[in-house]
């Protein structure tokens, strides 16, 4: 019989409660007793990169787009009823999203919990396509592409992607393309809904105020009779090309806009994705936070205002570093920030990567840390992003505690010394 295992977090006074079903879905309940509202999530095992894969040793290839297509389908029922309309009935806020490596259901509620829990597991378990629906929804998502394509900061971070990784599905919208879209079959997405919906792809989590043991009995009656076939699933590893060096596009934009992007070598296997995260936050935080000296004496100059802003992704196919602003000078102010890092490369001699400067920014990521946990939203989206078989969200601060200056210096360096860099950047018409 399957129990719930507890896990302890003393230093943060945080507990995880989690199990894994017979049939294969794993669970993980963070009871948060302070709070009135809770939040419940299905995370499903199939992003926008999941186009090429091995099913069961068959190979298997799709259009782009088809996660987030079969996202959008499973919100309509076989009666034409929309799905959302079923949690608002139950006083609950409800959405879902696509990512690179996921997809996710889920809502928010103050009363009516098991309620939402049930209709969250059941309403995505189940397909109702017909060609005539299909078509409607093609005609919903181009609309939609549409709408992404002239919106200029969306198009700044997918073309930088393009210039990072061109030729993979990172490079792609995860919404697909009208022509991607348009050859997505009903077929396609029952097979695609078989082989990722089944509950060993699935992770089921509940943050907030509930009783952990009521739950977890109603969440196993409710698996019971949802059995699962065992298979396995072999994703393809992204193909690295080479980065486009720049490119330039033009916007109804009043100012230009401009990304710098830095492609990091594919992690070893074995490695942390969370520490590596942590790592390469301290150090370009260092470097280019607004802490620090290169970041204050760009600002008060005037070369950078409040757009200026930068993002670490880190997973295990992939890690990679987008710098962006808005700047009427973004050849100037490109060279400026790329010849700082190469300086950075080179060596690691520099006023911003001092202990002092370290101590400061890691206290900053602890305040980061614990603001996340009062917050039931943020700490559901970080437990999410950051949940692999060996770590969770919640083990932040046992990271950060082992983290010290020479491994962030190390981590940092070996980063950029491997790095190819890219640009990108938006003209005005």
């Amino acid at each position: 019989m399957t129990e719930l295992k507890e896990q302890i977090f003393s230093e943060i006074n945080e507990k995880i409660y989690s199990a894994e079903l017979e049939n294969g879905l794993k669970i993980f309940l963070i009871p948060k007793q302070d709070f009135q509202e809770s939040c419940g999530m299905m995370i499903v095992n199939f992003g926008s990169l999941d186009t090429k894969f091995t099913y069961d040793g068959q190979p298997k290839e799709y259009n782009e787009g088809i996660a987030h297509f079969l996202e959008h389908k499973l919100f309509e029922l076989e009666d034409g009823q929309d799905v959302a309309e079923l949690f608002t009935n139950a006083g609950a806020n409800s959405n879902a999203f696509t990512t690179f490596d996921k997809t996710c259901y889920y809502f928010s509620a103050v009363d009516n919990l098991e309620e939402n829990v049930t209709l969250l597991q059941q309403f995505i378990s189940e397909t109702s396509f017909t060609e005539a629906s299909i078509t409607r929804e093609k005609d919903i998502i181009d609309q939609e592409i549409d709408m992404y394509q002239d919106d200029a900061d969306y198009r700044l971070y997918q073309g930088i992607l393009e210039n990072l990784y061109p030729n993979t599905a990172l490079a792609q919208d995860i919404a697909g393309t009208q022509e991607s879209i348009e050859n997505i079959s009903v077929a396609d997405l029952k097979e695609n809904h078989s082989i990722f919906y089944s509950p060993q792809e699935m992770t089921l989590l509940l943050v907030g105020n509930f009783d952990k043991d009521l739950l977890f009995n109603q969440i196993k009656k409710e698996q019971k009779e949802k059995a699962s076939k065992k298979h396995v699933v072999k994703r393809q590893g992204l193909v690295y090309e080479q980065v486009v060096p720049k490119k330039n596009i033009q916007m109804d934009v009043t100012q230009p806009k401009l990304a710098i992007g830095y492609r990091g070598a594919q992690l070893p296997k074995g490695t942390s994705s969370l520490r590596q995260e942590l790592a390469l936050r301290l150090f370009f935080t260092m470097l280019l936070g607004w802490t620090s000296k290169r970041y204050q004496q760009l600002y008060e100059s005037g070369q950078i205002d409040d757009s200026f802003d930068f993002e670490i992704e880190v997973c295990p196919d992939f890690q990679f570093l987008i710098i962006s602003l808005d700047t009427l000078e973004p050849i100037a102010m490109a060279n400026n920030i790329c010849q700082y890092l190469n300086k950075v490369s080179q060596s690691s001699n520099l006023d911003d990567l001092s202990e002092k400067h370290f101590e400061i920014v890691k206290k900053e990521l602890y305040g980061d840390f614990f603001k996340s946990l009062d917050s039931i939203d943020n700490l559901s989206a970080q437990f999410i992003n950051h949940l692999s078989a060996n770590e969770t969200y919640l083990d932040v601060p046992k990271i950060l505690a082992t983290l010290g200056f020479a491994e962030v210096l190390k981590i940092g360096n070996d980063f950029l010394a491997h790095a190819d860099a890219t640009e990108f950047t938006i003209l005005p018409k």
